[in-house]
């Protein structure tokens, strides 16, 4: 095989390393995104918190309900005592309407109580609601979406294993040391181990070749580099 050809081959190995660079960041990236996107999780821990609250919200009022309940029932049965008529010792009546005064205030303060866990539980519920709906709207955006990477997971598989067919058959043109240097080349290079000339130039850095330069670039049996950036250079006929 002519140096030409060497050069032609690895140009064309290089296309195919670079499409195989792209579908492997494409398929890391499509692998990231399956595991499911941050704005559901965020939703999903949202959704959660809320749930919880109304929980504690519900409980509480609950627990407010149970208490003013629990001193009504106090009340009416001291209330009931107290105008029964069958207390007489004035001292014992005297506390016992002391006792009613204050079971009243209690049950006033205990009913205002209620008012403002009431309000705080319906919040609560509005806000588990709409972040109910969010959620759910999401995990169907979510099952699309899904969809679609589980479809583009298995184009990106299948172009790769296309591609490693097409560089295995080519690096088999390519002697093992040459095909070392260049891979070596690639690691140290962003990539490109070959760049073709172009219009006199190395298309990557665009250093103009002198006419001697371009003379063994076309005739030399051995490999040329560019001076400037080192790659190989390839010349097409």
């Amino acid at each position: 095989m002519s140096t030409s050809q060497v050069t032609a081959v690895l140009y064309q190995l290089q296309m195919i390393d670079l499409e195989l660079d792209r579908v492997t960041a494409e398929k890391q990236s499509i692998s990231t995104s399956l595991q499911g996107s941050a704005t559901l999780r965020k939703l999903r821990a949202e959704c959660d918190t809320a749930q919880q609250q109304l929980l504690a919200g519900q409980q509480a009022q609950k627990d407010a309900e149970w208490s003013l309940e629990d001193t009504s029932q106090r009340l009416g049965n001291q209330e009931r005592r107290l105008y029964s008529g069958s207390i007489q010792n004035g001292k014992e009546l005297q506390m016992l309407q002391q006792e009613v005064q204050n079971l009243r205030a209690q049950q006033n303060r205990q009913e205002e109580r209620l008012l403002e866990v009431m309000d705080t539980a319906e919040s609560l519920m509005e806000t588990a609601q709409r972040k109910a709906v969010a959620l759910q709207e999401a995990e169907e955006h979510w099952k699309q979406e899904n969809a679609i990477l589980q479809t583009r997971r298995e184009q990106a598989e299948a172009r790769f294993q296309q591609l490693q067919r097409q560089r295995q058959s080519l690096s088999s043109k390519v002697e093992e040391a040459m095909l070392k240097r260049y891979e070596t080349m690639r690691r140290t290079k962003q990539g490109r181990a070959v760049s073709k000339v172009d219009q006199n130039s190395c298309q990557w850095c665009r250093v103009i070749l002198t006419p001697s330069e371009m003379q063994q670039v076309r005739i030399s049996p051995e490999l040329q580099t560019c001076t400037n950036c080192g790659r190989i250079l390839y010349y097409e006929r």
